[in-house]
């Protein structure tokens, strides 16, 4: 039987996977990733110590009497990674993650650059500090020395790829989260490059990750101790591949990811631009004439860890955080890194609204779990008002380990949420599309009716639904009338 070693590098979590053609993880190893910050604002991976964390788990998992099965490798890794390269393709700097703010800091000069440009239309991307095309601004106007010494630009995807099998590509999937991909046109906007003055050919050809393999490099295999034969799959960037292991990317189904950060997307096939002026929608394109449209917070599981870390110890099982009280709610806009959509998003921060007196630990940290799940109906009714409809949720990214946040995601959207009956989804889901990818089976479909078990179905609480009604409506406007207090209030540094 054959098997697929699946790498899923996070921004906080590095896992590895074996997997057999059933869907059954063998073995499984997972570490922490440790983010460099040389200076306020960055965060950073180191490339060489990625490799090193890699070489490790895979030698956990590949255990002597399963190696001669290994067929494939593959990837999902982390989108908004921009890595600067000399002439040589040798690093010059880390790779950047989403929680690099540094581009907040030029960010206004930026949307004067790019005001004549219709960027979102073209990339599917807002307008926010977040992706990749912000970041090429502020390096070209606060590092430039470094700037201009950089040939070549690399992101997670095209690292890892090239590091396995010497070919320098990245997926489309990644490539949209940069802001310069062409959504229409599937490659590199020559245009909006330019005005940075960089040309595509410094990036990575962006391809179809879900069909393309290469060989592995012989001194990576001999490394690790594998058959000369094995294939590396390109794969997809780690949300995308989230949902390939929840539903196949079946059509109407809904699909969110709770962890660090959160989604929500729909498989469609074609991008689909928010008609709002927040453009709270983002198409990003899988490979040609297949989009996941839909929206991601910056901050989910993130701003708990903030509390934990800083303020006080939690306890995420306790039932009471459930409770609702008759008393006006305490209200977290839960944004410790800003959002993503072009209004609000780009300023955002973290704000508690309401506090009284007798509000407790745990109002707080309800609070907060309320927060992200009203943040994330925001963008369930941007689906909506743009003809994109659910008919099912399915949920999966570490948040399901806390016992009352499904729940709390369906009351608040008010519908169902099915959660998958196994565990590490997204390793599932990189198997699954290297089987594919191989030819084991047919399509995502096929994969999804041999692999896939449901699990767990989460109902709504009417009483709960109709109260969640209200105070969404509060958050909503709220979050919306801060917008322009936000940016005045990150003004205000010395």
């Amino acid at each position: 039987m054959a098997l697929t070693l699946a790498i899923d590098l996070g921004t906080t979590n590095l896992k590895v996977g074996l997997i057999n053609e059933l869907g059954e993880i063998l073995f499984s190893q997972a570490s922490a990733i440790s983010t460099v910050s040389n200076e306020a604002g960055s965060a950073e991976h180191d490339p060489e110590a990625l490799k090193n964390l890699i070489v490790a788990l895979c030698k956990k998992v590949l255990k002597d009497e399963y190696k001669e099965q290994v067929e494939f490798i593959i990837s999902s890794t982390y989108q908004f990674g921009l890595m600067m390269m000399d002439e040589h393709k040798r690093p010059l700097t880390g790779i950047t993650l989403l929680t690099d703010i540094r581009s907040q800091l030029t960010f206004s000069d930026f949307v004067s650059l790019y005001a004549d440009e219709d960027v979102y239309y073209k990339t599917g991307c807002p307008l926010i500090s977040q992706y990749v095309l912000p970041r090429l601004f502020y390096f070209s106007r606060k590092k430039q020395e470094l700037f201009k010494s950089v040939r070549y630009f690399a992101d997670s995807k095209s690292f890892l790829f090239e590091w396995l099998t010497g070919e320098w590509v990245t997926d489309m999937s990644t490539a949209a989260a940069t802001q310069f991909f062409n959504a229409h046109h599937y490659q590199w906007d020559e245009g909006l490059l330019s005005k940075l003055n960089l040309a595509a050919g410094q990036f990575p050809p962006a391809i179809d990750g879900t069909a393309y393999m290469a060989p592995l490099k012989k001194e990576i295999g001999e490394m690790l101790g594998l058959n000369k034969n094995v294939r590396v799959v390109l794969g997809v960037y780690d949300g995308a591949v989230l949902g390939i292991g929840l539903s196949g990317l079946a059509a109407n189904v809904g699909i969110v990811n709770v962890g660090t950060t959160a989604m929500l997307r729909i498989p469609g096939n074609q991008p689909v631009f928010d008609k709002n002026e927040n453009k709270r929608i983002q198409a990003y394109a899988i490979h040609k004439n297949h989009f996941l449209n839909g929206g991601a917070l910056n901050n989910a599981a993130l701003p708990l860890d903030w509390l934990k870390n800083n303020l006080f110890e939690i306890n995420l099982e306790d039932q009471a955080l459930l409770q609702l009280s008759k008393e006006p709610p305490l209200i977290s806009l839960p944004y410790l890194t800003g959002e993503r959509d072009s209004k609000t998003g780009p300023y955002a921060s973290g704000v508690f609204f309401g506090v009284r007196r007798h509000h407790t630990r745990i109002d707080f940290v309800r609070s907060v779990l309320m927060g992200v799940a009203y943040s994330l109906r925001y963008l369930y009714e941007a689906l909506n008002e743009n003809d994109l409809y659910i008919k099912e949720i399915r949920m999966g990214g570490g948040g399901v380990n806390i016992q009352v946040w499904p729940q709390i995601f369906a009351d608040i959207l008010g519908v169902p949420v099915t959660l998958t009956a196994g565990k590490e989804m997204a390793q599932i889901g990189n198997a699954m599309l290297a089987f594919t990818a191989g030819g084991i089976y047919n399509d995502l479909h096929d994969a999804s009716q041999n692999i896939l078990k449901e699990g767990k179905r989460v109902e709504p609480d009417e009483s709960s639904v109709n109260i969640h009604n209200e105070h969404y409506q509060f958050f909503k406007k709220l979050r919306e009338n801060l917008g322009p207090l936000y940016q005045e209030h990150a003004a205000l540094r010395y």
